[in-house]
This record gives C-alpha cells, structure tokens and sequence, in this order.
C-alpha cells in the first residue's frame, strides 16, 4: 500500500506500508485519529528495494475511469465513485459479473451531465441520481447475468 503527494515544487511525500485494507478501512472508521493497529510493521531493510511501474490501465479500466474522473473534476468523480458503489454491491450480491462493474462506470461517466464548479448539494445530487440511473441499467438486465 502506498501514496504519493507531489508538490509545485517537485518534492514529493510518501505515505508507505504493507498491502492490508485493515489499515485505510481502520482510519476510514476513526478518521481523524490514527489508532494503533495490528498489521505488521514496515521493515524498508527487510523489503530492500521498492519497485514502481507505470498502471496497467487495460487490465484495470477501473483506475483509467478514476483518473480520468479526476483530471476532469467537478461532478465526475463523484458520478464515477457512485456508479462503482452499485456495481460493485451489484457484484457482490450476485447480481452482475465482475466484467460488468467497468462497464458500468464507463456509461455512467460517458452520460453524466458534468458541473464543473459543483456546490456540495450539487455533489450529492450527482451521487444520488448516478446510482439511480446505475440502478437502474441493472435492473433493466443491460448487463445483468
């Protein structure tokens, strides 16, 4: 697990440890504070080297939708997240394959109405009315099984 900030001036800070969800799920829940956990501590003298590739973004359209959700901004990664939310609910409930959770993002982005200097209202009703419109394809059986 691993983040990268890159400042104006080209510094960059990392914020580093080992791949376990236990950590961000743990934050997420006691946001702001950081709570001891019980994951096993990063040892950098152990690891030794870090490795870095650019993303694979054919193997994972996902994080290609995130991306381009984020450099276009305004309502789009909250339209993007919120089609995410249902497909992956979808998924996991047995609803939709696994091929179909991108497929799912990617149309919910390519007919999203972008606001580019939302309010927050405006957020939150982009997040509502994507996973109606989400919702709704699933039901319709577009990509269902």
């Amino acid at each position: 697990m691993h983040s990268l900030v890159q400042f104006h001036d080209r510094s960059v800070i990392a914020q580093l440890g080992l791949p376990d969800m236990k950590i961000p799920i743990q934050y997420a829940l006691s946001y702001p504070k950081r709570l001891p956990s019980s994951s096993k501590p990063l040892n950098l003298a152990e690891i030794k080297n870090l490795e870095f590739k650019e993303p694979d973004f054919e193997a994972f359209p996902c994080l290609k939708y995130a991306y381009e959700a984020g450099g276009i901004g305004g309502t789009l990664p909250a339209a993007m997240n919120a089609a995410n939310e249902v497909a992956v609910w979808s998924f996991l409930g047995d609803k939709i394959r696994f091929f179909d959770i991108p497929i799912l993002i990617k149309m919910a982005m390519d007919s999203h109405s972008l606001i580019k200097n939302p309010t927050i209202q405006e957020i939150l009703d982009s997040d509502k009315k994507t996973k109606e419109e989400t919702r709704k394809i699933i039901e319709e059986e577009a990509v269902a099984k």
